[in-house]
């Protein structure tokens, strides 16, 4: 299952604003938002690695198992394209 990055974009909202209320507040210092801050950062970065990387997998597995499909296919296309050129329609 992939990750969910709108989720995971929406907790890191949610906590960012959560950080900033307590910095209003003088609960945290300029130097604790900042370590606070580049922590979230970190974590929303693994989420959308992860969710590149399992993409990225399943991209590779449709390919490895429909490779002929999808050549079949472009090559219909270019000769689609080709008749079309030769006959003055593109």
């Amino acid at each position: 299952m992939l990750p969910d990055l709108i989720g995971a974009t929406r907790d890191y909202w949610r906590k960012l604003d959560a950080v900033e209320a307590a910095y209003h507040r003088n609960e945290l210092t300029a130097k604790e938002v900042d370590a606070e801050v580049k922590a979230l950062m970190v974590e929303l970065g693994q989420t959308r690695r992860q969710l590149l990387r399992d993409s990225w997998a399943i991209a590779q597995t449709f390919v490895n198992q429909q490779g002929e499909a999808l050549a079949g296919v472009a090559a219909l296309g270019v000769l689609a394209y080709v008749w079309l050129v030769a006959n003055g329609q593109a």
